[in-house]
């Protein structure tokens, strides 16, 4: 058998390293934390620390998971300004960071809820889709965490309200209804690309920003395609108005589909910006499901509003088959479409250009293109004390996230240590949210490795990470 060096150990601790300092890795400082929180909670009952093994792992490790609760970001890291959005799952409210004073929107999720309709609550996806997205079209993540009752998203604030919003309060003329399909477009294009279908694309989910430009939110439907470039699911998911046939189909078990599914709902959006209403509305549900299954009959267009024939053609496209739907060879054909022909922007520029409605605001906390919501205290609804091991948190184990915890923030620094020269390496980093920092020592003269996780104070500085070696006198900054 291969004896192992000191070199490839310090290289294999080196990749561990990397491994739990990685925010989009399945193993890092976090998910080990969460997974910890989520043992010690679901096995702290009754019925089931009655097992010595169990009662021994509590009384082990009760304590300390206590003082890392309290070490974590938590709720009240956030002062509730005003709650500005409330769905089956939760509400969303406008906070203030309390250390550092900065706007978020916080999305609260019931954890009971979300187990219990799993079938349509896709709260990974919308996580990671808003974690790692690196588009100026997805409404971003900064922070994620939990407690024994929620999941927490922390999100940047759109001032500028939603399309709804816009449409309540303007009569919107084709040309701004073209800028504003072109920004969805360019949207859903991003999280095409991410390997995602929406599902449910509608104007409640079209966020204007401070400057009037558009982002997309609420990836709550989002569901991954497969190789394929489709999804399976049996369930019809979306918002009935928005929902296209073969989604609807879904529901006999014909549940195939790809990423036309959103071209449609944008075709229903330009429809509902020019004629003020949607495409395929009745009076019932069934009566809008119908209209939508028999579309090649039910589309028209009202005689006494003037809409141009690229605008018709456009929504045509969009409201067909999804065999022949437009955008289901690729977004280019969307993009070369005679509708989006103007001399202000191109796709490319739309992003520089100033859109038609400039939000008014008065304050980083303005809500004034927001309905008012009524303060209610969220649903607290939670999990029923098990009589035996059920694990209820382990489906959130590593939904904790940092968008400042990431590798690419990290400086090495090299130096010659002043203190405990046994140890020729040491390699410590820290986190810019209250998290641990870890160090890896290897010992000069026997070879030991030695890895500490050590709990330490909350740190408010930007990640640094120090590497000493012994004998080097270069600084790497």
């Amino acid at each position: 058998m291969e004896s192992i060096t000191d070199s490839d150990r310090l290289q294999r601790l080196r990749e561990l390293e990397l491994h739990l300092r990685d925010p989009r890795g399945v193993i890092n400082v976090d998910s080990l934390l969460d997974a910890a929180q989520a043992m010690v909670g679901d096995c702290d009952h009754q019925a089931i620390k009655r097992n010595k093994n169990v009662e021994a792992f509590l009384n082990r490790y009760r304590e300390s998971i206590q003082d890392v609760e309290l070490l974590r970001m938590r709720a009240d890291d956030f002062t509730n300004v005003k709650v500005i959005g409330r769905g089956a799952f939760g509400e969303v409210q406008l906070v203030r960071h309390r250390t550092t004073q900065k706007v978020y929107a916080m999305k609260l999720l019931s954890k009971f809820e979300m187990i219990k309709r799993s079938d349509s609550a896709f709260f990974w996806e919308e996580r990671d889709i808003m974690a790692h997205a690196n588009s100026e079209w997805i409404v971003q993540l900064h922070f994620a965490f939990q407690d024994s009752k929620f999941l927490y998203m922390v999100m940047d604030y759109m001032p500028g309200g939603d399309l709804v919003n816009l449409m309540s309060n303007y009569d919107v003329p084709e040309k701004w209804a073209k800028f504003f399909c072109a920004e969805v477009v360019l949207a859903l294009d991003a999280i095409h690309s991410m390997g995602f279908v929406h599902r449910d694309v509608k104007p409640d989910n079209m966020l204007l920003d401070s400057s009037g430009h558009l982002k997309l939110a609420d990836f709550g439907t989002c569901m991954k395609m497969n190789k394929d470039g489709l999804v399976r699911s049996d369930t019809a998911v979306g918002t009935p108005d928005y929902i296209s046939p073969e989604v609807l189909k879904s529901q006999g078990g014909e549940g195939v589909y790809g990423r036309e599914c959103d071209w449609w709902s944008v075709g229903v959006f330009l429809y509902e910006m020019l004629v003020g209403d949607t495409p395929f509305y009745a009076d019932s549900l069934v009566g809008t499901y119908g209209k939508i299954m028999d579309h090649k009959n039910s589309l028209k267009f009202p005689e006494d509003i003037e809409i141009s024939s690229e605008a018709k053609s456009l929504i045509c496209g969009f409201l067909t088959d999804r065999q022949t739907r437009l955008g289901g060879k690729g977004i280019d054909e969307i993009k070369r479409h005679r509708f989006f022909l103007n001399d202000q922007w191109t796709f490319d520029t739309i992003r520089e250009c100033v859109p038609p409605v400039v939000p008014d605001l008065t304050s980083d906390d303005d809500t004034s293109n927001f309905d008012e919501v009524e303060n209610e205290d969220p649903t607290e609804e939670s999990f029923p004390i098990p009589k035996a091991f059920v694990g209820n948190h382990l489906p959130f184990v590593g939904f904790t996230y940092s968008r400042d915890y990431r590798e690419s923030s990290y400086d090495e620094i090299i130096a010659t240590p002043r203190s405990a020269p046994s140890f020729v390496t040491l390699r410590f980093f820290t986190v810019d949210t209250p998290f641990w920092y870890a160090g890896f020592a290897s010992h000069s003269s026997t070879g030991r490795e030695r890895k500490e996780m050590s709990m330490l104070r909350r740190v408010s500085a930007r990640t640094e990470a120090l590497e000493v070696s012994e004998g080097s006198e270069e600084l790497m900054s």
